[in-house]
């Protein structure tokens, strides 16, 4: 898959005749420079991106100029047989929360709400609630004692508006593909349980401020659904403390949803899954870190806790839907490739070269999301590496026995741990830091990423990945370390390709040097 507008030959030949020519000028200008279906920005030097079908072919939607429009490649992947208007709230959702870690607050923005505070008017057994909108609504109060309180609560309908984040109780940020998994079966199921909020303050005819300490999944869901209210369950007294008793009560029994905001809490194996779970109750939610984790830990136990966290943060990337270069791992069956990747090397020569396994000592979500956009741009950099050494280029039925042979140097072990190694050294580059210690959580703009691509592009282009390896003496040292898997970075260094090379090209001293009369 390579990057910029690609339209498969099979895609063009089932378009009219007089559509095919120009056909990625003519979408990208319909296209505005935005995807169809986030309706976030295109990049022609880094994104991968496709044309979509509006109606989806199954459906008898036509391949033609009129029912085609750009969109990224995860979109359109994202989007499946799904109609547009089912499928874009949830990637504009994706596109507006991407590399970041949101609460339910942190998506008002998104979806242009405002809350607002109500008055409770208590009578008896009922209670009035006035909402922001104006409305009125009275409803029954209910009430519940148990042996160490009596929990009273109403069920209301309430706008957007007046919802809140409880930022006291809720510790965990949303996920998006949660709320998309909530979200298809409100496509065909009422909400089955609702949300959870409780007031900021027991007194009664003075604005209070409705909480939502439980349930902002389905409450996002129900607003990528278009609905403006949702019923709610409201206690009336209820405390933060007693509210986060009531949830982690609930929660701490339901397996594969850890109360952790780390997510690689839950790849991990039951056993750690538990000690986790019982670190982050012995300190709290906020205050919990991989770093904190291991010294809590027992000193016998320290050495397997590092294992496991180093394991669930290279297995988060191996399971990530949109790594690409795992198409071209090694299969016990179906079709093998000339230069099928050992799942083995993947791990250890890549993910493991370029992931930072050492516990850090971030808190809660902050620290979580440095680990989200660090596997984000790794899995960004290993499709690069796939996309332009690997793929068949666009246009052609199968690879060059050039194209072949530059794959299958590059995936002995020696050559792909020296890939990781300029990957990384490149990162930093472009981010303009460095230290072998950061994480790869920077950020960056259209225009690092083109940088990036550009220097991705000559990594592939080097001619020690096709050149005769009898060419140059220093080609048959390279040949026989390749193969002995014991190629130092100095072997690729004396052929010209090295850190120098990636940011300027051919112009380079070093590769002048061996390369310049080729």
């Amino acid at each position: 898959m390579a990057v910029g507008i690609v339209i498969s030959k099979a895609m063009k030949n089932k378009m009219p005749a007089d559509e095919q020519d120009g056909i990625q000028d003519r979408l990208w200008h319909k296209s505005g420079g935005t995807c169809w279906l986030c309706q976030a920005s295109l990049n022609r030097a880094a994104d991968h991106i496709v044309a979509d079908h509006d109606v989806p072919e199954s459906e008898g939607g036509i391949t033609a100029y009129s029912n085609l429009n750009l969109a990224h490649s995860e979109c359109n992947s994202a989007k499946k047989a799904a109609k547009t208007t089912d499928v874009r709230p949830y990637l504009r959702l994706v596109a507006f929360a991407a590399k970041r870690r949101l609460k339910y607050d942190g998506f008002l923005d998104h979806f242009k709400i405002k809350p607002a505070s109500v008055v409770l008017s208590r009578d008896g057994d009922d209670v009035k609630v006035e909402l922001p909108n104006g409305e009125v609504r009275t409803c029954r109060v209910f009430s519940e004692t148990t042996s160490h309180h009596t929990f009273e609560y109403i069920f209301v309908e309430l706008p957007r508006q007046a919802i809140f984040n409880d930022d006291d109780c809720q510790p965990r940020a949303i996920r998006p593909e949660h709320a998309w998994a909530i979200y298809g079966d409100l496509q065909r199921n009422p909400l089955h349980e609702p949300p959870s909020c409780r007031t900021d303050s027991e007194q009664v005819d003075e604005p209070t401020r409705l909480l939502m300490f439980d349930g902002q999944h389905k409450t996002v869901a129900t607003w990528m659904m278009g609905r403006e209210t949702v019923i709610a369950k409201v206690y009336l007294n209820l405390s933060a403390a007693r509210a986060n008793e009531l949830v982690n009560s609930i929660q701490a029994k339901i397996k594969k949803l850890p109360l952790s905001p780390f997510e690689l809490a839950g790849k991990m194996s039951d056993e750690w899954q538990n000690k986790f779970r019982e670190y982050e109750e012995a300190v709290g939610s906020a205050d919990i870190s991989e770093k904190g984790f291991i010294e809590w830990l027992p000193n016998t136990e320290r050495t397997r806790g590092k294992q496991a966290l180093s394991g669930a943060l290279i297995q988060g990337i191996l399971g990530d839907e949109n790594l690409r270069i795992k198409k071209y791992v090694k299969k016990p069956s179906g079709p093998r490739e000339a230069f099928d990747v050992t799942e083995q090397a993947l791990k250890a020569k890549l993910i493991e070269t370029l992931l930072v396994k050492d516990p850090q000592s971030g808190k809660g979500d902050s620290a979580q999301a440095a680990r989200d956009r660090e596997a984000a741009n790794i899995v960004a950099c290993l499709n690069l590496l796939s996309d332009l050494a690997f793929e068949v280029p666009e246009g052609m039925v199968e690879r060059t026995p050039q194209e072949s042979e530059r794959a299958r140097r590059m995936v002995y072990q020696a050559s792909l741990s020296y890939i990781a190694k300029l990957t990384r050294e490149l990162w930093f580059y472009t981010a303009k830091r460095s230290g072998d210690k950061n994480l790869m959580d920077d950020t960056f703009e259209d225009e690092q990423w083109t940088s990036l691509t550009t220097s991705f592009e000559r990594l592939v282009q080097h001619p020690l990945w096709t050149a005769q390896w009898d060419e140059k003496p220093e080609m048959l040292k390279l040949r026989n370390g390749l193969e002995k898997n014991q190629a130092p970075k100095e072997y690729f260094e004396d052929l010209g390709l090295e850190l120098s090379y990636l940011l300027v090209g051919p112009t380079d001293s070093r590769f002048r040097k061996h390369w310049a009369a080729d």
